[in-house]
């Protein structure tokens, strides 16, 4: 688990919101973030973009992000953005803004949640990590210099498999996670 200060995030999403929404015709959030970073940090630790088929680790090229979908008394479903490491910051929102509209309207077709290579919010089978994102909070945090300000806080989350890695590879994972999060740009 890190916790990872979202305030600038969160206020470049506030200034960027409208501009972005009007540009692209979907929403700026923060999980298009999240993916982003992640599909870099996941470049960065391939071990985590893979799955176990029996005994034998199989790491993928591709980046493919599984998104779970609240769907209130029907459950969850976790379609899937592929290829992330390819896409920019509009490509991805536009991708999460499709396939999380079509799901809560049923429309997803079942090929869509198939392949995904590490999972957001979603317990899975097969992949080697999931990635937790908590609430975002307010709370009051001691900076480097020692002075105290109230900075917009989540937790990240990280469960992994060890017959794949060890937490060595995953706090480092998290430790790059949590590093590009705290400098994303809109670029």
């Amino acid at each position: 688990v890190v916790d990872v200060d979202v305030t600038d995030l969160m206020n470049l999403i506030s200034l960027e919101r409208e501009r972005f929404a009007a540009a692209h015709g979907v929403k700026l959030t923060i999980t298009s973030f999240i993916i982003q970073c992640l599909a870099k940090s996941l470049e960065q630790f391939p071990l985590l973009n893979g799955s176990l088929d029996g005994d034998t680790i199989v790491l993928k090229k591709a980046v493919n992000v599984g998104v779970a979908v609240n769907l209130n008394k029907e459950g969850v479903v976790v379609p899937v953005i592929h290829n992330c490491q390819d896409r920019g910051l509009v490509s991805i929102a536009k991708a999460l803004a499709d396939l999380s509209s079509r799901a809560r309207a049923s429309k997803l077709d079942a090929s869509e949640a198939k392949g995904g290579s590490v999972t957001l919010t979603n317990f899975g089978m097969t992949e080697v990590a999931i990635l937790g994102i908590g609430t975002i909070q307010k709370r009051v945090v001691v900076r480097e210099d020692d002075s105290l300000a109230i900075r917009k806080m989540m937790y990240v989350t990280l469960t992994f498999d060890h017959r794949v890695l060890d937490g060595i590879y995953g706090g480092e994972f998290l430790t790059a996670l949590k590093n590009r999060l705290e400098s994303v740009t809109m670029s």
